[in-house]
């Protein structure tokens, strides 16, 4: 081939002794071709070395090879996991992922919103600040696949991926309870926000479940941060009612406990527990390891990904509302009551 000559898709078809519409089926990642006939146009593309035109795509579909993901907190490793899986299936898709991180702002959301629709976004993956403020109808106006992951949002009635909330907070509070513990601190994130309310309502029938009175001020609220989670914790540790356990909602409200835990001298868990939230590597670390409650995150993102893609194919299709199963990690940081 002409190095001048920029390769097209009709000279692929024609060192593959196929059609064009073939190539294109392939190049696309259609599966209605067959195996050999998709390896012979592969390989016809890398023999004339023909690169294909994103923009050209784009311009046929209306829309960009482009998709956004949107995330409230990329300082909490779960959302960097969810990225990194939802980024492996756009890839092999044909796709690229702008990161948009919110910081749990909803100004920032908006305008990470806007910027999807007036770029024309091929599909968004989102994790909202806030489940009464965000708004997600201008996407479904703007007709762009959308799928809401970790937190719900009130009046989304399209494809949603998240972990049965309230399952986890009553598997971290049965677990507890189990052991004889009943003075629980629960380390939990802002009100408006789906995943702390759900996991709270776990607790709490937990509680109810096991005939235990749940005390409404051992529910301590903060923001999503281990720093502020480790004042509150050292706090509670050094007033005159000390807890006997620790419930920390998320892995950075995790992280903030185990420190104040370790800065208090307290021994864990000859004299209290704790119970954490996603199976971030330092938690099997440390010495002695972290009980937890992890969530699927790789099974989110992929799901996730898998349903931008169904729903780029056929835009009609019904949308999809997944609960994902949570599991408990026991490991060194519980044991029964003294």
């Amino acid at each position: 081939m002409n190095e001048h000559h920029a390769v097209r898709i009709t000279d692929v078809a024609a060192a593959a002794g196929v059609s064009t519409a073939t190539v294109s089926r392939v190049l696309n990642g259609s599966t209605s071709v067959t195996p050999e006939l998709a390896e012979r146009v592969r390989q016809a593309a890398l023999a004339t070395n023909y690169v294909r035109n994103p923009n050209g795509r784009a311009l046929r579909r209306q829309r960009s090879d482009m998709w956004a993901v949107i995330v409230s907190d990329l300082q909490n490793p779960f959302f960097t996991s969810l990225v990194a899986a939802v980024e492996r299936v756009a890839v092999r898709a044909g796709y690229s992922v702008m990161l948009c991180n919110t910081d749990e702002q909803l100004d920032r959301e908006n305008t990470y919103l806007d910027a999807a629709i007036a770029q024309r976004m091929a599909g968004v993956v989102v994790s909202v600040t806030s489940e009464e403020a965000s708004d997600l109808d201008r996407l479904t106006r703007a007709q762009v696949p959308t799928v809401v992951v970790d937190r719900r949002v009130h009046d989304f009635t399209g494809d949603t991926i998240l972990l049965d909330n309230v399952r986890a907070g009553r598997m971290a509070a049965e677990h507890l309870l189990g052991l004889g513990h009943r003075d629980i601190l629960c380390l939990a994130g802002p009100s408006g926000v789906s995943t702390t309310e759900d996991r709270l309502a776990g607790v709490v029938a937990a509680f109810a479940d096991a005939g235990v009175e749940f005390d409404q001020s051992r529910m301590m609220r903060t923001d999503l941060r281990a720093a502020d989670a480790e004042g509150i914790v050292s706090t509670a540790l050094g007033s005159g009612r000390r807890p006997d356990a620790v419930f920390a909602l998320n892995g950075p409200l995790t992280t903030g406990a185990y420190r104040a835990l370790q800065t208090s001298g307290l021994t864990i868990p000859d004299e209290i527990s704790l119970v954490g939230f996603d199976d971030d590597p330092w938690t099997r670390m440390v010495t002695p390891a972290v009980t937890l409650i992890a969530q699927p995150v790789d099974e989110m993102g992929i799901r996730a990904a898998e349903r931008i893609l169904a729903r780029a194919a056929v835009p009609e299709t019904e949308p999809v509302h997944v609960l994902l199963p949570p599991r408990l990690e026991e490991r060194g940081s519980t044991a029964a009551r003294p």
